[in-house]
């Protein structure tokens, strides 16, 4: 039990590396390795905080299938709390194949399986209401629970006094209408909109981060986070204050996989022990550095006392 609840998407990750080009068809390539991972953005960030040490719970669901056996011995492995977690037979498990690059970036193919029938009639309504912290992540890719039902979700948990963070998946097939057909609704319910800048960019048509906020301010949220790869994080808080977090230098990125779900996790934490909006983005960013030196979505997060050490003996970027 506690007080911080993380709703949204899980995955199973096949993580192909090292894959530079796709073959033709008939053809063949050969990669270096196979990873077989726990992977979604609720998923990711609920591991890297249950490895930070900060307890959390997880409103998720699979299919009674092998993988969804194996989505839930990892949330028991790592002691997350499941009070809420869903188990159906209405789909299977969902699966990614994760392509990754030779210079870190990669490639994905999902298929949505029970991510796409997540509903609100599914959700633990109790667990959420209790939380000090609501965060939904992975919208754009649950097909049933996009929109209008994860706004119920978020206006329920700010009714009972959590604080409410959204973030997505960003897919390039989707249109501007659909991606703000499944925010919009959302942005009067929240406290945080914490969107990649490819995300945003595809919601808002700017390409400013200053404006891309606004603009989501203007629709009713009251914070704004766009998360900015290597440059970090650009913050503009609900009194129209504006800073670029600058990311921690790394020495070598090897995968990013589930950086954005790390930093969540970050972020999360350092609001959760009353850091300010800035403060808790460069948490933020050092968990995130510690994702992308490491093949897979959290192989890399270490306790956080480690990533306090790391973000007194690390410069920034900038």
């Amino acid at each position: 039990m506690s007080d911080i609840v993380n709703v949204g998407i899980c995955t199973v990750d096949i993580i192909g590396r090292t894959i530079d080009d796709f073959p033709p068809p008939g053809g063949l390539r050969l990669f270096e390795s196979l990873t077989v991972t726990t992977g979604g953005n609720a998923m990711n960030c609920s591991v890297a905080m249950a490895k930070m040490g900060v307890p959390c719970d997880i409103i998720i669901k699979v299919g009674k299938d092998a993988l969804g056996d194996f989505v839930r011995s990892e949330v028991a492995k790592y002691r997350i709390g499941a009070e809420g977690l869903i188990v159906s037979d209405d789909s299977h498990t969902p699966f990614t194949f994760v392509a990754v690059f030779s210079h870190g970036e990669r490639s994905f193919f999902h298929t949505m399986g029970t991510n796409g029938t997540l509903s609100y009639g599914d959700i633990r309504l109790d667990v959420v209401r209790r939380a000090k912290f609501c965060f939904v992540t992975g919208t754009m890719v649950m097909r049933t629970f996009d929109g209008e039902q994860t706004a119920r979700v978020l206006a329920e948990a700010q009714k009972a006094g959590a604080i409410t963070l959204l973030d997505t998946v960003y897919t390039d097939a989707a249109s501007r209408e659909q991606w703000q057909e499944a925010i919009l609704p959302c942005l009067p319910h929240l406290d945080y909109f914490i969107p990649s800048q490819p995300e945003a960019r595809a919601i808002t048509g700017e390409t400013d981060p200053s404006a891309m906020a606004k603009f989501f301010q203007s629709k009713g949220c009251r914070n704004a986070v766009i998360k900015m790869d290597a440059r970090g994080a650009f913050c503009r808080d609900a009194k129209g204050h504006e800073v670029l977090v600058p990311a921690y230098r790394v020495n070598k990125v090897i995968d990013t996989t589930g950086a954005g779900d790390s930093w969540s996790a970050g972020f999360i934490t350092g609001l959760h022990e009353g850091q300010t909006m800035q403060e808790a983005a460069a948490l933020g960013n050092a968990v995130a550095a510690h994702c992308i030196q490491a093949p897979g979505a959290s192989t890399g997060i270490v306790p956080l006392a480690q990533i306090r050490a790391f973000q007194k003996s690390t410069p920034t970027a900038s």
